[in-house]
C-alpha cells in the first residue's frame, strides 16, 4: 500500500530537516571553537570588524584593527607577561629563543632638543659593538636616511629594512662626525661566558636561559672547578629568563638531591622537578638586579633556599608565571601565562614581589649600560666586587 504526502507536509518535513541540519552545524561549530560563549564573541567581533571595513568614513588598515583587538583581549587579563604576537613578532620571538637575533644591538634615547637619538647601550657581541659604536654617541643617519624627528619605532623599521652592509652616521660627544659600517646578518649569541678571576674565583655570566644555556653553565662550572676555583660567582643581572629545561639542567648539576622546581596549573595541581645527589660543593654567590626575571630568579632562589649561595645586588622583579605559545592558523600566536612557578620551598615570587638580596649592592646607570655592553671592567663593577667580597667571607669560614 503506497503512502502519499501532501505538499504542505512535504515542505514542513524538508524545513524541519534543514533546521535540524543548521542546528547541528551550529552546535558542532560552537563546540569546536569553545562553546556558544566563544561563538557569540566571534560573531560580535565579525560584526564590529565588518562595520569598520564597510562603513567607516576614514581609512583603516584592517590588519592593524585585528591586531589591536587581539592584543587588547590579552592585555585585559592584567598579566604583564602574556601578549598577542603577530606573525612578524612571533618569528622574532622564536629567533630570540634560539639565541639568535637580527638588528644591530643598540638601545637609543631621544634628545628632545635636537630630535636625534643618543646611543644608550650597545649589546655585547652585537653588529653595533663589532662596528665600534659607542655609548654616548648620537645617531643622525641610517644608510642615506636622516633619523631626525623620527620615532624609535620608525628608526627600527629603517634599520630592519636595510640589506647587507650599510653605514650609520654618528656624532661623538666632542662633536666629531663619523660613519661606521654594520651588517644586517642574523647573529647567534652565546648565553654563557665565564673566566677565572683573581684569587681563584670563578665568574659565570648567564645572559639568558634560552637554548644552550644549560650545557653552557655545566661546561663553565666543570671547567672552573677543574682549574681549582675556590668559589663561584653566578651573574644573572639583566637575565630575562628562558626555557625551563635549560634551568633544570643547570640546577640538577649544581644542587644535591631534592626538589628544585615546582609548577602549578590553574587548579593548583603541582608538578615537581627534582635533582639527583650529584652536586657542586663550593661557596657561591648569585648577582641579581631589577632586570633579573623568571628562570634567572628561580636559579638564584633555589641556590639560596638550599643554602648553596648568597644573593647579592638589588631586588628582583618577581616573575613567577610560565607561558606557552598558542600558535594560530596565520602564523601569529598568543603568548599566555598558564602555570604558576614556585621555589623548592613553595614560595610564589610573584606574590612575594621578587627576591630581596642578602647583600644590597648598586651601580650607577652609566655603569649598568657599560655592563650590558660588556665594557665595564670588573674592578669598576661595584656589584661584582660586593659579590666577590661576600664570597671570600664564605670561603674564609
Amino acid at each position: 500500500m503506497k503512502k502519499s504526502f501532501s505538499l504542505p507536509n512535504l515542505i514542513c518535513a524538508v524545513a524541519c530537516g534543514l533546521a535540524a541540519g543548521v542546528l547541528c552545524m551550529v552546535c558542532v561549530y560552537a563546540t569546536k571553537f569553545g562553546g556558544f560563549e566563544s561563538y557569540n564573541a566571534a560573531r560580535k567581533f565579525s560584526a564590529v570588524y565588518n562595520a569598520i571595513k564597510d562603513d567607516f568614513v576614514g581609512d583603516a588598515d584592517m590588519e592593524d584593527v585585528s591586531d589591536a583587538a587581539y592584543s587588547a583581549m590579552v592585555d585585559t587579563t592584567g598579566d604583564r607577561w602574556s601578549a598577542y604576537l603577530n606573525k612578524k613578532n612571533y618569528e622574532q620571538y622564536k629567533q630570540y629563543a634560539k639565541n639568535a637575533y637580527s638588528g644591530i644591538g643598540v638601545t637609543i634615547e631621544r634628545d628632545g632638543d635636537t630630535g636625534l637619538y643618543r646611543i644608550a647601550s650597545v649589546l655585547e657581541d652585537s653588529p653595533a659593538s663589532r662596528a665600534g659604536v659607542k655609548i654616548g654617541e648620537t645617531l643622525f643617519s641610517v644608510g642615506d636616511v636622516s633619523v631626525k624627528g623620527k620615532t624609535a619605532a620608525q628608526i627600527k623599521s629603517i634599520i630592519t629594512a636595510q640589506k647587507g652592509d650599510y653605514t650609520l652616521g654618528l656624532r661623538e660627544e666632542d662633536g666629531t662626525e663619523r660613519s661606521v659600517t654594520v651588517s644586517t646578518a642574523t647573529l647567534v649569541s652565546k648565553p654563557v661566558k665565564y673566566e677565572m678571576m683573581d684569587g681563584q674565583i670563578g665568574y659565570v655570566r648567564i645572559k639568558n636561559f634560552e637554548t644552550g644555556a644549560g650545557d653552557g653553565i655545566v661546561e663553565a662550572v666543570d671547567d672552573l672547578v677543574s682549574q681549582g676555583a675556590k668559589g663561584l660567582v653566578f651573574d644573572v643581572r639583566g637575565n630575562p629568563g628562558g626555557l625551563l629545561a635549560e634551568l633544570l639542567k643547570a640546577l640538577d648539576h649544581i644542587l644535591p638531591a631534592g626538589d628544585i622546581f615546582v609548577s602549578a596549573d590553574k587548579a593548583g595541581n603541582e608538578k615537581v622537578e627534582t635533582s639527583d645527589a650529584s652536586c657542586v660543593k663550593l661557596p657561591m654567590t648569585v648577582l641579581v638586579n631589577a632586570d633579573t626575571y623568571s628562570a634567572a630568579e628561580f636559579f638564584a632562589a633555589a641556590l639560596s633556599e638550599y643554602n648553596w649561595a648568597k644573593i647579592v645586588g638589588t631586588h628582583t622583579t618577581g616573575k613567577a608565571r610560565s607561558q606557552i605559545n598558542i600558535e594560530l592558523y596565520d602564523g601569529s600566536a598568543v603568548h599566555l601565562s598558564t602555570r604558576s612557578y614556585l621555589t623548592p620551598h613553595r614560595v610564589d615570587l610573584a606574590k612575594q614581589g621578587g627576591l630581596a638580596p642578602d647583600v644590597e649592592a648598586t651601580i650607577s646607570k652609566d655603569d649598568e649600560a657599560q655592563f650590558v655592553s660588556g665594557t665595564l671592567a670588573h674592578d669598576k663593577d661595584a656589584q661584582l666586587q660586593a659579590a666577590v667580597s661576600t664570597l671570600n667571607s664564605e670561603i674564609a669560614k
